[in-house]
């Protein structure tokens, strides 16, 4: 096979067909680019490049000054060739930097573009150096001029006000049952409050995790006389949201493992959850009251060693942009229901 020594095309485009677009300057954010490059040998016929080689050999580049943007790198103007969970903008979707091959020999490789906070307009280029070591551009003074422009826009922080935190009555597996206890329970919901726009992934901190109590955040047992009250609080962290508690044979229904009293009461109940459309758009939390006669709820029991358990769960939910907002919700607390706050550094 005839080395590679040129290239007869060499240009650049959004993904979505443009050729500028905004881009929110998170670090998180991923805008797809793709690569044109049609390699020629020294007899100046199309020739074939491995794909792991030809991808070693191209970089992004400041379109004016040719300096190159940093390869996955924290700072500044930076690319990759993956995909993330924030690759989005305006009829654009990504996956992972693939090549493909046209009739006239172009090659065809996806790069994903993304910024740190502060920086300013970027119009990118690209650049290759083929194996006889010429380095070819397409820049403002290279042999090929094709440009984007990516518009940094301000990170977006959210806060309370931007988000709904709603609840509705749901049902428990043994809810029903008076003869031993009585069950309610309620799940609260995490939203984006927008028309246009959504969570798509969370990162939650603070809760139990043994086997039965996964996402058991608060319990208190009341009164102390006889603890006859149980109130408890969970939060169904795990991803996807609506497969990731899906239970085998129950019609399909996402459920949750509450009122966990394995010793004396030998009492399990689930509740159900992530039981609105687009689970993985919100984060699903459960409110649980249940009441038991006899001698009242057994402790220790699992992770219960007194009346009051709890953490104080933080959250931080991600928009489809890589936007952010941090929140907690008060486990101290929740004979009354289940309250969310502002994160405060």
């Amino acid at each position: 096979m005839s080395a590679w020594t040129s290239v007869s095309k060499l240009s650049i485009i959004l993904v979505s067909g443009d050729e500028t677009c905004d881009i929110y300057a998170n670090g998180r954010n991923r805008i797809g680019v793709m690569i044109s490059v049609a390699p020629t040998g020294k007899d100046g016929n199309p020739i074939e490049v491995d794909f792991s080689h030809l991808l070693n050999r191209m970089w992004l580049i400041d379109y004016v000054t040719e300096s190159t943007l940093n390869w996955k790198g924290s700072s500044g103007w930076c690319y990759t060739d993956t995909t993330n969970a924030f690759t989005a903008a305006p009829g654009l979707s990504g996956e992972r930097a693939e090549v493909s091959y046209g009739d006239d020999g172009t090659q065809l490789i996806t790069f994903y573009v993304y910024c740190a906070p502060g920086v300013s307009p970027k119009s990118i280029g690209v650049q290759v150096k083929t194996d006889s070591d010429d380095i070819i551009k397409s820049s403002l003074n290279g042999t090929y001029q094709e440009k984007i422009k990516l518009n940094p826009r301000t990170a977006v922080t959210y806060m309370k006000g931007d988000i709904t935190w709603d609840y509705s009555h749901t049902s428990t597996k043994y809810g029903g049952n008076t003869k031993y206890v009585t069950t309610d329970a309620w799940n609260y919901y995490l939203t984006l409050k927008s028309a246009d726009n959504y969570f798509v992934t969370f990162s939650v901190s603070s809760y139990f995790s043994e086997d039965g109590y996964d996402g058991f955040f608060s319990s208190h047992i009341t009164p102390e006389s006889n603890r006859k009250n149980f109130y408890g609080g969970y939060v169904w962290y795990r991803e996807p949201h609506g497969s990731a508690y899906y239970v085998v044979g129950n019609d399909g229904r996402s459920e949750g493992e509450v009122v966990n009293f394995p010793d004396v009461n030998k009492w399990w109940d689930y509740a159900k959850i992530y039981d609105r459309t687009y689970p993985e758009r919100y984060l699903c939390f459960s409110w649980v009251q249940s009441i038991t006669g006899g001698d009242g709820w057994h402790i220790p029991n699992g992770p219960l060693n007194t009346s009051n358990v709890w953490f104080t769960p933080q959250i931080v939910a991600y928009d489809r942009f890589g936007n952010a907002g941090t929140f907690w919700v008060d486990g101290s607390d929740i004979t009354g229901g289940l309250n969310i706050y502002d994160h405060r550094p």
